[in-house]
């Protein structure tokens, strides 16, 4: 149960699943202190129509990180802070801007210095009592068995007690290095609170592609960025591929990271946020459910991207956080709907009414930019 003592230090709210998961925090009344790089940060956040529907007040502050790598980058962030909330990572740019060379600075140490950094804060100010930490279900996963290069056995579905070891650069793709990070980060936290005993503990949370309209888009181009990016360029047209045929709604994703602060879930432990999934179905959705759109030339049914099929087993999740995840007809009609908002925004200049829960052009797409 929420307390007027709890203090929720989140990172990485200004993002997709952060920005959800900021909205599920203060629904639910608890106190939140936001880990921003900048002043401008804080004022974004504050600017969004969703934020200010809550009209948070007093519960929402925020504090200044600029440099999530540097020593001592938390210590005062975590100051009377009861729980952490860690999504921030560096994601994919969008292509492979990031030279070949600098993979490991882009990617790697930022990731697992910046959750060391938080872990040792936390450690220092003596009040937290848990920390959840967004992993990624890539972090449980080979990389020849995502891009289905190798099969994976169906008997052996994929479980939140998996790991893999982790290969050092350099990578074929920025793919390859976020993956990687993931998978460092999730072993160096493991790694340091059996060396530490600290008296807080860690729920490792691993989403697969979160999809689900990201409220920190203001363009349909800006729409087009992140895993969204897959549902769209495929309705756009575009055929590519392939990807790990696991999917989460965002609003699912929010959920388990505020349900994850309460002590009835266990800590010291991980849990797949992921279901499996079809690519191709989201064009039959689509018929069914944006007929005039599909009319209209606003979407279009030629596209493809081909599905590496990978068994999971969330069944821990599902039990320990007592709910059903979302289908992906919920998450594609859900990312469907806010690019179309965000289409006919733009012709009308009409702002449209934000869904916050799931619910029944030429675009330049870079199909690259995908993390999950």
């Amino acid at each position: 149960m929420v307390s007027p003592k709890d203090l929720v230090l989140i990172t990485g709210a200004t993002g997709h699943v952060g920005s959800w998961t900021l909205v599920q925090l203060l629904r639910e009344g608890y106190r939140v202190r936001a880990a921003v790089r900048s002043q401008a940060k804080a004022a974004a956040v504050l600017a969004r129509p969703q934020i200010q529907a809550l009209n948070p007040g007093h519960r929402l502050s925020f504090v200044t990180v600029p440099n999530i790598t540097a020593p001592g980058a938390y210590d005062d962030a975590v100051e009377g802070a009861t729980h952490i909330i860690h999504i921030a990572s560096p994601l994919a740019s969008g292509g492979n801007d990031v030279p070949l060379n600098q993979h490991d600075a882009h990617f790697i140490q930022p990731a697992v210095r910046g959750t060391i950094s938080l872990l040792e804060a936390a450690n220092l100010g003596g009040t937290v009592r848990r920390v959840v930490i967004t992993s990624s279900f890539i972090a449980l996963v080979p990389m020849d068995e995502l891009n289905g290069t190798r099969k994976r056995d169906p008997s052996k579905p994929v479980s939140p007690n998996d790991r893999i070891p982790f290969a050092p650069g350099p990578y074929e793709s920025e793919f390859a290095a976020y993956a990687a990070s993931k998978v460092a980060a999730l072993q160096q936290a493991e790694a340091w609170m059996e060396r530490e005993r600290p008296a807080f503990d860690v729920v490792h949370l691993h989403p697969g592609f979160v999809l689900g309209r990201n409220d920190t888009a203001t363009t349909a181009g800006q729409a087009m960025q992140g895993t969204n990016s897959v549902v769209l360029a495929l309705l756009l047209g575009k055929r590519f591929g392939p990807y790990a045929g696991a999917t989460v709604h965002a609003s699912d994703v929010a959920r388990a990271h505020v349900s994850a602060l309460e002590p009835t879930v266990l800590g010291n432990q991980s849990y797949i946020l992921s279901q499996s999934a079809r690519w191709n179905d989201a064009i039959a959705i689509a018929k069914r459910e944006f007929p005039e759109a599909i009319k209209t030339k606003l979407l279009v049914t030629g596209g493809s991207v081909k599905t590496t099929p990978l068994p999971i087993d969330a069944s821990l999740t599902e039990e320990t956080f007592g709910f059903k995840f979302a289908s992906y007809e919920e998450q594609v009609i859900n990312v469907v709907e806010h690019f179309l908002e965000l289409r006919l925004r733009k012709k009308t200049g009409v702002q449209m009414v934000s869904a916050s829960a799931p619910k029944k052009q030429q675009v330049v797409v870079n199909v690259s930019a995908i993390a999950c």
